[in-house]
């Protein structure tokens, strides 16, 4: 499939490998917040919306997880070029919709810090800045992902590039939004240091 020639280290699957690390991460960051549900729902008796938000990162979590196993029923873990051409493109179809569950995971994961420090007493002038990161998380993650899915039209020429006519990003042009989503996380790490 790919014009470069096998590689040189042959059909190596990594999936096993990809499945288990992502399988154990997401296991234990899960048993972390179960771990703050309980002590917020029955120590503390108060359940925040940094609570809340961080339970949506978890989910994503999860979700990119379960796309994970998916992938790797389509080539996940090979080298491209032992792969066929339906499973590059399934591939590429469910690699395009975790992208978007990481953009919404990142958000919230960061959203969920802010709101963790806005409870931390603090003057007004510390907590409009954690105020306006979340409001520039959420407007930023919100038009990024757009710019994600509309990157092709029509929007399935994103994993299916035999479908013609169509017109899409560039590659630089998808690095940008992918950068631009990176760039706006460590904006608001860097606000909040």
């Amino acid at each position: 499939m790919d014009a470069t020639g096998p590689p040189p280290e042959g059909n190596v699957n990594q999936a096993p490998a990809i499945i288990i690390a992502g399988s154990i991460t997401v296991a234990v960051a899960t048993l972390f917040v179960v771990l703050r549900f309980i002590v917020r729902i029955w120590i503390v008796k108060a359940v925040g919306w940094d609570d809340w938000t961080i339970l949506f990162a978890i989910i994503g979590n999860i979700i990119g997880l379960a796309l994970d196993f998916v992938e790797v029923h389509f080539g996940f873990g090979r080298p491209q070029y032992y792969l066929t051409e339906h499973q590059l493109i399934e591939y590429s179809k469910y690699a395009y919709g975790e992208w978007i569950q990481t953009f919404a995971t990142l958000m919230w994961t960061k959203v969920s810090i802010c709101l963790f420090l806005m409870r931390i007493p603090a003057t007004r002038a510390l907590i409009r800045p954690l105020q306006g990161a979340v409001v520039f998380l959420i407007v930023s993650n919100v038009i990024l992902t757009i710019l994600w899915i509309a990157q092709c039209r029509p929007v399935a020429a994103a994993w299916n590039t035999t479908i013609e006519p169509s017109l899409c990003f560039s590659k630089g042009e998808l690095e940008r939004i992918i950068i631009s989503q990176a760039i706006q996380a460590l904006a608001v790490s860097y606000e909040q240091s």
